[in-house]
């Protein structure tokens, strides 16, 4: 099954029906689901040199077929400049230029724990399948010991910690509205963690004691599949959902706002491409970085126009293998 830390995001996410603009799940017309992730193309303004660039927010996921991960490479090889991507590494991974760019010198490999997780869903994770060595990738992220400074001083205590255990603790109590008695259903929420799909149960666990909050689209699909034995694509689905609502729930916590220290060393880094000459960026990073990524954009620069150019293929749910995984929208 799924672990608590998943599974707790389906359950705070699959309620909501609004999406992310930057990843989605999408019926097919052959009866399957397709994950899929946005391209938004921001034409930005240098406000000190009086310069354009064209910056790409290229949203990927970290999980997804391998034929997905060969379109982005194809893609950022053959269109831009610069292509600025995320990666928490130590810094003997890396070697500065003599541009001042910072570029791995080896490929590097993902964990056990990730291939583990990929299996499960049959897919590919993603530092196993991009190689993002050489021209034109650029790493423009923080490394890991900078990334633990960073959470070291937000580990304080106060709201952000109390929210998070606060969230915890929903796992087992539930969502609940007023008079649904969360303590009684404590015994339940436990006993489904010893079902094939625990996720389905507890979502609809959760669903009861919302009093019927609109659910996801993704919602009915993930039920039948359920009903018919098909865990697997039940639980591909509770996954892709839970991708596509991830970066609503965020909010005020400590993972978002390391997302948001994330995001600014790599704005910093667009800037030095902007003073570097390039016309044509890319920032390469997880989906959930984009919101908050397209609003320090328009603080830095002047945003003057912005819209998806494409949406990527990552992976299908519920369709033949031979039909998987081809990149593009």
């Amino acid at each position: 099954p799924l672990g608590p830390v998943c599974s707790m995001g389906i359950m705070m996410t699959l309620l909501s029906a609004a999406g992310s603009p930057y990843l989605r799940l999408r019926p097919t017309s052959q009866g399957a689901w397709a994950v899929e992730t946005a391209v938004v193309s921001c034409a930005l303004r240098d406000r000190a040199s009086g310069s354009r660039l064209t910056v790409d927010l290229f949203s990927t996921v970290h999980l997804a077929s391998g034929e997905y991960y060969a379109g982005i490479k194809d893609a950022c090889t053959a269109r831009y400049e610069r292509v600025l991507f995320e990666m928490i590494a130590d810094g003997s991974c890396f070697e500065r230029g003599a541009d001042g760019a910072r570029r791995l010198v080896r490929p590097l490999q993902a964990s056990d724990q990730q291939r583990v997780l990929a299996a499960q869903y049959g897919l590919t994770a993603q530092m196993d399948a991009l190689d993002l060595c050489g021209d034109p990738f650029v790493h423009s992220d923080m490394l890991s010991a900078e990334l633990g400074e960073a959470a070291s001083s937000l580990a304080t205590g106060g709201p952000l910690l109390d929210r998070a255990a606060e969230a915890l603790g929903g796992l087992v109590r539930g969502a609940s509205a007023p008079g649904t008695g969360a303590a009684a259903r404590v015994p339940l929420r436990l006993a489904a963690w010893a079902l094939p799909a625990p996720e389905l149960l507890l979502l609809l666990d959760d669903w009861i004691a919302s009093g019927g909050a609109s659910p996801a689209p993704a919602l009915r699909p993930i039920a039948r599949a359920a009903l018919r034995g098909d865990f697997a694509a039940a639980r591909s689905l509770a996954l892709a959902q839970t991708l596509a609502q991830g970066d609503r729930s965020q909010g005020r916590t400590v993972a978002g706002e390391m997302v948001r220290q994330r995001n600014a060393r790599a704005v910093e880094e667009v800037g030095r491409a902007a003073a570097a000459g390039c016309s044509r960026v890319a920032l390469l990073f997880g989906a959930l970085h984009m919101r908050d990524m397209r609003q320090l954009l328009a603080r830095r620069f002047d945003l003057e126009a912005a819209s998806i150019s494409e949406w990527r293929t990552a992976w299908l749910i519920g369709s033949p293998p031979s039909a998987g995984g081809t990149p593009g929208g």
